[in-house]
């Protein structure tokens, strides 16, 4: 897969405020991360009583969790139902400001196909087994 396929447009919006950028699609993320940069910028930032860290694929790489961030998301174009949680990170590299992750990956159904990534199924829906 090439690198350009592992990007996507997306859009977040909270309180009134929205921003469009590409994020990282990381299959191999265990969680969605968004940059404090971003959080703040959108006014979404909900502050945790204990930040903690999370490992990253970089030896020695962690990432310090500061927050969680609740917005609305359009993927590709497309509406996510009920929007999404990122986790905050402080120190996320300059140059990614979102990374979608496994779970949402998986609960978006997302597939990737010679354009990028998009969801399957267009409205997105929802399954509880």
């Amino acid at each position: 897969m090439k690198p350009e396929h592992a990007t996507a447009g997306v859009k977040l919006s909270y309180g009134g405020k929205s921003v469009e950028l590409k994020a990282l699609v990381d299959t191999g993320a265990s969680r969605s991360v968004i940059s404090k940069r971003l959080a703040d910028k959108l006014g979404a930032l909900i502050p945790l009583k204990e930040p903690y860290e999370l490992r990253t694929a970089d030896e020695g790489g962690r990432l310090k969790i500061v927050g969680r961030c609740m917005v609305d998301v359009v993927f590709q174009g497309v509406k996510v139902p009920g929007g999404a949680v990122f986790e905050v990170a402080e120190n996320l590299r300059k140059d990614v400001e979102l990374i979608i992750g496994r779970p949402e990956v998986d609960s978006w159904d997302i597939i990737f196909t010679p354009e990028g990534p998009k969801p399957r199924k267009v409205p997105i829906e929802f399954e509880v087994i």
